[in-house]
């Protein structure tokens, strides 16, 4: 999103905000309300606005500012939970409102160039138009010529109230106070406590995030790392897969399995990308050990024996240096094509892995169950051979987003030779 059009989105919920505390309120705000946090916050980010700033720092300030906004607004619609939200609220504005106060958090260096603060990055859901963000932070340093490795942090159950994430950026010593030196962080946030997967369609963020990233930094596509805690952890056994061409490595921190079921037969689909699993000895939550113990398992039966690590003295939560010690393995990898690898399909947005995908059958019919589809692929020097099961089409991307094959190519579908010549310049779409 553009600067210009977050800063009439500001615009617009400040005057919403304004009218509506002039109209339901006869006498001035409480000193500890949250109105009165906000009008403080405004008026610092405000200052800071007036004075030539970079342009992420500019995007950053403005965010903030209209999800305190967008918060406080929604308040009225809380009913019966008002007191309690805004109470949680009030403490989470507070938290900004102090902290703006700090002369590291007006400063543009400490977030792009010292790599130690990180970003609250507004935008728009392409998906449902909601006011969203996500946490970023630069490596120190950063050049925005150069290419990074990413990291995807997924977060675990949080409050219902997203400021509740862009308050924890403003601690006093972020990061544990160590600088982020070696890549592009981003941590999209999940909407709460909600399914999020089924009911408000945030996986989508996910893919969002990483796009918009892209439109003012560079992405090392063979260093995309994504890891996350508890039902964060959940979520990236959910996504690796489905999508497991994207990702260099993944982490899970006190997960569970219970996106994908055994009964899918979706984990020889991510065989090839390289498993992290942490748990705390002394985490309280009973299934967790069962869940790590069948992500070990069900990894080394196809032949993807995972890095474990059990915290002794460690409940739930992972300290700093549990993070850090799962990201510096994480980053020990490079994504690489393998030369043999299958897939089995079973959602409609992810069709494929690795530049091979097949189309929906009934992709305009409403709630109709697509059959159960699957393809293998084997590559040896400059011949691509691939059986699939229950399908009649077939996609085959031999570029640079897909096989990054070139020059001359043999492909064999289902025994049956269809090409023999030079790399098409264009996905090839087979029917039979």
């Amino acid at each position: 999103m553009s600067s210009v059009k977050l800063a009439i989105i500001v615009m617009v919920i400040s005057g919403a905000v304004l009218s509506w505390s002039t109209d339901l309120c006869a006498e001035s705000p409480q000193a500890d309300s949250p109105e009165i946090a906000l009008s403080h916050i405004r008026a610092d980010i405000q200052s800071l606005l007036a004075t030539p700033q970079p342009e992420l720092y500019q995007r950053h300030l403005r965010s903030v500012l209209a999800l305190c906004e967008d918060s406080v607004l929604k308040l009225q619609f809380a009913g019966a939970d008002r007191d309690l939200q805004a109470k949680e609220l009030l403490g989470y504005l507070e938290t900004i409102e102090s902290s703006l106060k700090n002369e590291d958090v007006r400063r543009s260096e400490a977030y792009l160039v010292e790599g130690r603060r990180s970003l609250d990055i507004a935008r728009l859901s392409r998906s449902d138009g909601t006011l969203q963000f996500y946490t970023l932070s630069f490596p120190a340093r950063w050049n925005a010529s150069k290419a990074y490795p990413l990291h995807v942090y997924l977060h675990g159950r949080e409050s219902d109230l997203p400021l509740s994430l862009v308050a924890s950026t403003f601690a006093p010593e972020p990061n544990g106070g160590k600088p982020n030196d070696a890549a592009i962080v981003v941590g999209p946030w999940l909407r709460g406590n909600g399914e999020w997967r089924n009911e408000n369609g945030s996986e989508p963020d996910v893919w969002e995030v990483i796009e918009d990233v892209k439109t003012f930094a560079k992405i090392d596509p063979d260093r995309r790392y994504i890891s996350g805690h508890s039902w964060g952890g959940d979520d990236v056994w959910t996504i690796v897969l489905r999508t497991p061409d994207l990702w260099a490595a993944a982490g899970i921190m006190a997960g569970s399995a219970a996106g994908v079921p055994a009964q899918l037969n979706l984990v020889a689909n991510a065989q090839h990308v390289p498993f992290y699993l942490w748990k705390g000895a002394q985490d309280p939550i009973p299934n967790r050990r069962a869940n790590l113990e069948y992500f070990r398992d069900s990894l080394a039966q196809v032949g993807d024996s995972p890095k474990v690590v059990i915290a002794e003295g460690v409940g739930h939560n992972p300290r700093p240096e549990d993070r850090a010690s799962m990201q510096a393995w994480l980053f020990e990898h490079v994504r690489q094509r393998p030369s043999h690898f299958s897939f089995v399909i079973d959602t409609p947005q992810h069709r494929g892995t690795w530049g091979i995908s097949i189309p929906q059958k009934y992709p305009d019919a409403y709630l109709n169950v697509e059959p159960p589809v699957s393809f293998e692929c084997w590559i040896k020097d400059s011949t691509v051979q691939i059986t699939t099961a229950n399908s009649s089409r077939l996609d085959v991307d031999f570029g640079p987003g897909g096989l990054n094959l070139s020059g001359t190519v043999r492909l064999i579908v289902n025994g049956k030779q269809i090409l023999d010549g030079s790399v098409p310049s264009k996905p090839l779409s087979l029917t039979w």
